[in-house]
């Protein structure tokens, strides 16, 4: 951790000293003209902005206020802190954090869309580059000072590094506009679009319903990475040509690659899900949808998965020629459960019979242990509240400020219920656990601005299950509720 820190410090330092050497990027224009390799797949840069871009609010000023705590971690947010003061995050008002390692477990909560391409682009060395950096007042994290969207690299014999020839600034104005993009043209005056000729806005138009034919409908994406350069047609072209190679009996690829009968480029639109949900007894739930009729009359298979890097699925069944549906497992509900859809292989062995394997054709997301649902807050207090789930169970993360020194005496008589539905009312609690019973969290990634207490109830997580934050005895004094699980 202290090298990390110590190589982001070098980065900081540059952008802080040569801040004239940083291109400043003032609109999608700006950012179109750009040669950053982050318009190809499988990067994920433009997805990742996007995202952020609609999790601010940017004021009339252009100041920038994020919607949710960074200090917490959520989304894969982590600060980087100059142990050996070569950058002055000690010495100044401001705090870095780095958004966009989707290596991290936190980064579960990033939507679909944004780790997408991670999931489907195998062992690609490009996968994983793309940050996006945020420099926060110290006093108020939530105020966003600058942000700048960077390029990271392992370096195996300096350990990890930033490409200053790769990051930009990136403006209010810019993340306006993504945001004008998800509304109506004709009601958002920064809308960039209000600037085309009808002849210009139906080639966009054009280009945008491509991009919607693989990636989920979210509001302004289309259009966003149409007017931000993505290489729209090189992304078709790359899951056209997408094949899988098969495995001999030792493990190891063939020679020779064939691709499967079914090609990715047949079941990749937006309409197909593949995800966990949860049962009422807290045991994974495999949903499907959206695949087409004549990929599902084929031999396939619908795989629950411990990860994505593991190669043996912890349950498979046939899809049966079902294009939708969903089947309760008797695995207990876990992150980084992933569903992934099956295609059956014929190889041959030893060229006297033939055995089936199966190959993975495309992959849903894997299980956020919150359900991507960030910390409550506590009304009034320097805490929040979260449910995530473990080994099936509901389980209550407390997110304490640690200039709260004084916590544990404000909070003496504070317990956190959990209930069956957001319907029950205050007593109708399936179990409770005093704040002070609470453990202290071990985990090497605890937030930088936040001491983590957790709590695993015996209650099953399923639909419906929430937690709630009592400062007091009394049924009166909730303080924080949670988004129940699944709503």
């Amino acid at each position: 951790m202290e090298r990390r820190g110590l190589l982001c410090g070098f980065l900081f330092y540059f952008i802080l000293t040569s801040a004239a050497a940083i291109q400043t990027l003032k609109d999608i224009k700006d950012l179109k003209n750009t040669t950053t390799s982050m318009k190809e797949f499988p990067r994920h840069g433009l997805m990742l902005l996007h995202w952020f871009a609609n999790n601010v609010e940017v004021d009339s000023s252009g100041e920038i206020q994020l919607n949710f705590d960074p200090g917490q971690g959520s989304y894969g947010l982590h600060c980087y802190k100059d142990t050996d003061r070569r950058a002055p995050f000690d010495s100044s008002e401001s705090l870095y954090y780095s958004l966009g390692d989707l290596d991290r477990r936190s980064a579960r909560m990033l939507p679909f869309y944004v780790t997408h391409d991670f999931h489907h682009s195998m062992e690609s060395p490009q996968k994983n580059l793309d940050r996006v950096i945020i420099q926060v007042q110290r006093s108020n994290p939530a105020k966003i000072e600058k942000v700048y969207i960077t390029e990271y690299h392992k370096n195996h014999s300096q350990g990890s590094s930033y490409n200053p020839e790769c990051t930009y600034e990136i403006s209010a104005q810019l993340l306006i506009q993504i945001q004008a993009l998800g509304t109506n043209i004709i009601c958002d005056a920064y809308d960039p679009r209000l600037t085309f000729s009808l002849c210009e806005f139906l080639n966009h138009q054009q280009k945008a319903a491509k991009v919607l034919m693989i990636y989920p409908k979210i509001p302004g994406l289309e259009w966003f990475l149409t007017l931000a350069g993505y290489n729209i047609d090189s992304r078709f072209d790359v899951f056209s040509q997408a094949s899988f190679c098969t495995m001999n009996q030792t493990g190891n690829p063939n020679d020779n690659c064939s691709p499967p009968s079914i090609g990715i480029s047949d079941v990749m639109h937006n309409k197909v899900k593949l995800e966990v949900k949860s049962t009422s007894g807290g045991y994974a739930k495999i949903t499907w949808s959206g695949i087409p009729e004549n990929i599902a009359r084929m031999k396939l298979k619908i795989g629950l998965y411990k990860g994505r890097t593991n190669v043996d699925p912890l349950r498979e069944y046939p899809l049966n020629g079902r294009t939708y549906g969903s089947i309760d497992t008797s695995v207990p509900l876990n992150p980084g459960l992933q569903v992934q859809l099956l295609q059956s292989e014929k190889i041959p062995y030893y060229f006297f019979f033939r055995t089936t394997y199966y190959t993975t054709i495309w992959k849903g997301p894997e299980l956020d242990e919150a359900n991507r649902i960030p910390p409550a807050s506590i009304r009034g207090y320097k805490g929040s509240l979260q449910l995530y789930t473990k080994d099936g169970y509901a389980c209550a993360r407390l997110y304490i400020k640690k200039s709260f020194t004084n916590w544990k005496n404000v909070f003496s008589n504070a317990w956190v219920g959990f209930y069956a539905s957001k319907a029950d009312d205050n007593g109708k609690y399936k179990v409770y656990a005093w704040s002070k019973d609470f453990e202290k969290s071990s985990k090497d990634d605890c937030p930088l601005d936040y001491e983590i207490y957790q709590y695993e109830s015996g209650v099953h997580i399923g639909p419906g299950v929430q937690a709630r934050f009592m400062l007091t005895a009394h049924y009166g004094s909730e303080k924080a509720r949670t988004v129940p699980w699944e709503e």
